[in-house]
């Protein structure tokens, strides 16, 4: 089990009413604002000439007017920091696309996804003028349960008053990377899980469990998956870095293995091997927690697990649906413990898995890593 270092628990805030209502009234959809968060993000800002000066200043100034107190100040820096962290945060989140079929709705939606069913007779042998019953499909309707994706920063607005672009644009990236990876995190341990779940009740299933990433877990699941359409195989470096191994081939009776040059030269390139038997793999990004240690307490934990290997097909029914309702909710207070001002962040999502469509995709488990973070 990791060890967690001291943060703030975003459950126990106690919301600024005030705060809060003036918040909803900032528009933040302005050209300061797109400047200012050019100047954070360290992009060019030339192209705004003389207006990067003008919200330099106009920054600084309302900075101060916040650490003084002036509560329609401080309302209006964190409406345009949750807008600095929110239009990033949603765009990065379209990267969960490639896991499963994305689904956003209003806050005051319900999520909704379909399932197909194959119905009928398909393609066959008919006589001239004779009838034939077609293949159709039906669907049903199905519900997402969501919940809570929970994020945050201390508020200080010396840093505005200061003009510490760095700063600030350090700590809203990462509560942006923060809450990403917990999403991210969802996504793979409901996937995970389902297939445990359905190999365990005895369910087809495209799922193998190895010590280690072995040539016969991944040939078997590869094998399976490429019925269904163009694989990507993709994961963590931990469990890429090992495709390596099983590109070799064996040259003597010994046992001894070499790499093609073409293989070799993938590797020197890039520091990975790019594809296995003609399908391409692709690695995951996975974070360091900054707020968790490892279990032996050496080194910063993972955000994401280490050892899961998936085998994803193209164009096929996914079997994982992933939804959103609305965009990112802020909440400005004080956290109980810490006696901290602090802005909280909830972004409502949830997943659901089709028993149906699972053996379209594959899985192979690396046992030698923890799955749950």
């Amino acid at each position: 089990m990791a060890t967690t270092m001291n943060a703030i628990d975003f459950e126990k805030v106690q919301p600024n009413v005030e705060l809060n209502n003036l918040q909803k009234s900032v528009n933040t959809k302005t050209r300061g604002v797109e400047i200012f968060s050019a100047m954070c993000a360290g992009k060019d800002t030339s192209k705004y000439g003389q207006d990067v000066d003008k919200v330099n200043k106009y920054m600084k100034a309302r900075g101060k007017a916040a650490v003084n107190g002036d509560v329609k100040a401080q309302a209006e820096l964190n409406a345009i920091r949750t807008e600095m962290i929110e239009a990033p945060l949603m765009k990065r989140l379209n990267l969960v696309d490639f896991m499963g079929e994305k689904i956003s709705v209003g806050y005051d939606e319900v999520i909704k996804y379909k399932v197909y069913n194959l119905e009928g007779k398909m393609s066959n042998w008919q006589a001239v003028n004779g009838s034939f019953p077609f293949a159709t499909y039906t669907y049903t309707t199905r519900t997402m349960d969501t919940g809570n994706i929970t994020g945050g920063v201390l508020i200080d607005h010396r840093e505005f008053m200061s003009g510490n672009c760095d700063a600030i644009q350090t700590l809203n990236e990462q509560t942006i990377t923060d809450m990403f990876n917990k999403v991210f995190y969802k996504v793979q341990m409901d996937l995970y899980n389902a297939f445990k779940t359905a190999k365990e009740n005895g369910k087809i299933v495209n799922f193998e469990e190895s010590a280690g990433i072995v040539k016969a877990a991944v040939d078997a699941v590869l094998k399976k998956a490429k019925r269904f359409g163009t694989v990507t195989i993709t994961g963590d470096y931990s469990v890429v870095s090992q495709m390596e191994d099983l590109a070799g081939f064996k040259v003597d009776t010994a046992g001894g293995v070499r790499f093609s040059e073409a293989v070799m030269e993938e590797i020197r390139k890039t520091g990975l091997l790019k594809t296995y038997k003609g399908t391409s793999i692709v690695e995951i990004p996975n974070s360091l927690n900054f707020t968790k240690l490892t279990s032996d307490g050496k080194f910063y934990d993972t955000y994401l697990p280490e050892g899961l290997l998936y085998f994803l097909v193209s164009g096929a029914l996914s079997p994982l649906k992933i939804g959103f309702k609305g965009g990112l909710q802020s909440m400005a207070g004080q956290d109980i413990n810490l006696r901290a001002d602090v802005i909280r962040y909830d972004l409502e999502m949830g997943t659901s898995v089709i028993d149906e469509y699972l053996p379209s995709v594959g899985l192979v488990s690396d046992t030698n890593f923890e799955v749950e973070k």
